[in-house]
């Protein structure tokens, strides 16, 4: 890392900017107040002039000012920066340009803007925000960098996902399940309740389908607990083949059981998409496997207040399935 000095008006303006006296009134920067006020704070901050093409548009900018904070975030000492075009000098092999539109903005039309971004010139995670200087085609830039920040959240999002999904099925668990049942009504209703789904308007009818896989304990013990995990894959892709295009929560609550919420649906739908579900889980392609793999049952109700009713009714209606399964496979 480099050792980032204090930067003097009379060092920049004779050494690398060569701004005079009337350029710098003309930009409407003092620079020696900026150094008073800025060299300092433990805050990046910078003033750039945009440059454009022909035809108007924004093609690079130059550092007219910058603190010592805002070099450090860069990885640059001030030298390497000021009075330089950012992408032709500082970082000629990189052509993204992603700042020039807001920066842009900022300097010919006015607008402030806070920006969260990811800077690929240095690898980190950027807070800005821009605002127009004192004349047209200059912004004040003030940059945080929040790398350490963004990759916490990032680490506290992956352990929420561990938490709340299932990383086999990629879908959602047994947590999720008992916190979307327990919040049922408030779900409904339109109030936000972390981990759970706004769906639909309290008393509208759900519908609801329980998915048991069938085999599995004799899978994992001929075959090994890979063949149980694939047949639990191939299982819950038939359920988001069937039923992805349309409104549902997917929840895995057991080893080898699933259970679909489908709010707002019509009887008659549910109906037909528990036959097309019944008839895609039937196996002609794996020997060793069951010749359908998972037993199927649904219910529905009308201004529903419990979810745990409606899936209790789909849960024997599945048990029936599996009965008859089990009958058409007696000799």
């Amino acid at each position: 890392m480099p050792h980032f000095k204090r930067v003097r008006v009379v060092w920049v303006a004779e050494r690398y900017n060569s701004v005079t006296k009337a350029q710098e009134e003309e930009m409407g920067l003092n620079l020696a107040a900026l150094h008073e006020c800025y060299d300092d704070v433990p805050i990046g901050f910078t003033v750039i002039e945009l440059m454009l093409d022909d035809a108007g548009q924004p093609v690079d900018w130059i550092f007219r000012y910058l603190n010592v904070e805002l070099a450090r975030i860069e990885m640059l000492e001030p030298d390497k920066l000021l009075g330089r075009y950012f992408y032709r000098d500082v970082f000629p092999n990189l052509n993204a340009k992603k700042w020039l539109d807001f920066y842009y903005r900022s300097a010919f039309l006015g607008e402030t803007l806070e920006l969260h971004e990811y800077s690929p010139e240095i690898a980190k995670y950027l807070k800005i925000k821009c605002f127009p200087w004192k004349e047209q085609g200059y912004c004040g830039c003030v940059l945080v960098e929040e790398t350490e920040e963004r990759c916490m959240f990032y680490r506290l999002e992956h352990l929420s996902k561990l938490a709340h999904y299932d990383m086999a099925t990629e879908v959602q668990n047994r947590n999720s399940y008992q916190n979307y049942c327990a919040h049922f009504a408030e779900c409904n209703g339109g109030a936000r309740v972390e981990h759970v789904p706004t769906t639909c308007a309290v008393g509208s009818t759900v519908g609801v389908v329980f998915v048991d896989v069938n085999g599995l304990k004799n899978i994992n013990d001929h075959f090994g607990h890979d063949s149980g995990t694939f047949l639990i894959r191939m299982v819950s892709d038939k359920i988001k083949q069937v039923y992805g295009d349309s409104n549902h929560q997917l929840f895995r609550i057991g080893g080898d059981e699933f259970v679909v919420v489908l709010p707002g649906i019509s009887h008659d739908l549910l109906l037909r998409t528990e036959q097309r579900l019944k008839d895609a889980l039937v196996n002609a392609t794996i020997p060793h496997f069951p010749s359908v793999l998972a037993a199927v049952g649904s219910a529905w109700q009308e201004c529903a207040q419990s979810l745990e009713q409606v899936v209790a009714v789909a849960d024997q209606r599945m048990y029936e399935h599996k009965r008859q399964l089990k009958a058409q496979r007696a000799p």
